[in-house]
């Protein structure tokens, strides 16, 4: 294959990828979208002879993009049909890494709150989150931004596909080194002929 065609259809099936994983296209090609990841990170893996300066940030931005694909999942959804509702914080949890909290709702059931924990609101106060009435998506802090998450992973999407079609380019220029180094192979074993003897002195009389 030519190099600009391998690096236009790696570059293509990049971008088709990243859409698949950050919901963009649907929440449903997620999975498929994450197995087609690790063939591009195999794919990086080969072309850089397992290099990390390509490895490392495609892995970032591929977990960057199952992340914003979270929250454009979520505020389709709020934007479609939630409404902002006072809900009442009945427990709370903290550790170094997350805070978690759970909400009680008029009717009286309990659930999960939003992802980030409740805001420093403490058990018994009132807080008021954005509520998906059919329950497929957790409460939000704040105003759904289906827009904001988008032009998020499309910038993330970029760094995905740059990682992809510069391991393209990596492995095209190994395999020219390669193909000139067989070239000249047979020629480095040749050993070269013995100089002629030289002609022995004259006689002088």
């Amino acid at each position: 294959m030519p190099p600009r065609r391998l690096y236009a259809l790696s570059g293509a099936f990049a971008v088709l990828t990243g859409a698949m994983i950050s919901t963009v296209i649907s929440q449903w090609l997620v999975l498929p979208g994450i197995l087609l990841a690790l063939g591009l990170l195999w794919f990086i893996a080969v072309n850089t002879d397992q290099r990390l300066w390509l490895m490392a940030p495609f892995l970032f931005a591929t977990f960057a993009l199952i992340v914003f694909g979270m929250f454009i999942d979520q505020d389709r959804a709020l934007a479609e049909r939630g409404r902002p509702v006072d809900l009442v914080v009945v427990e709370r949890s903290q550790t170094r890494s997350e805070s978690t909290c759970k909400v009680r709702f008029p009717d009286g059931s309990v659930s999960e709150g939003p992802i980030g924990g409740c805001r420093g609101a403490d058990v018994g106060e009132s807080i008021r989150l954005f509520v998906d009435p059919e329950g497929e998506v957790q409460p939000s802090n704040t105003t759904p931004n289906v827009a904001l998450w988008t032009w998020l992973a499309a910038g993330t999407n970029l760094i995905f596909t740059a990682c992809v079609v510069r391991s393209a380019v990596r492995g095209v220029r190994r395999l020219r080194e390669l193909q000139t180094a067989e070239q000249f192979a047979p020629l480095r074993g040749l050993v070269p002929p013995p100089p002629p003897p030289s002609s022995p002195p004259p006689l002088h009389g």
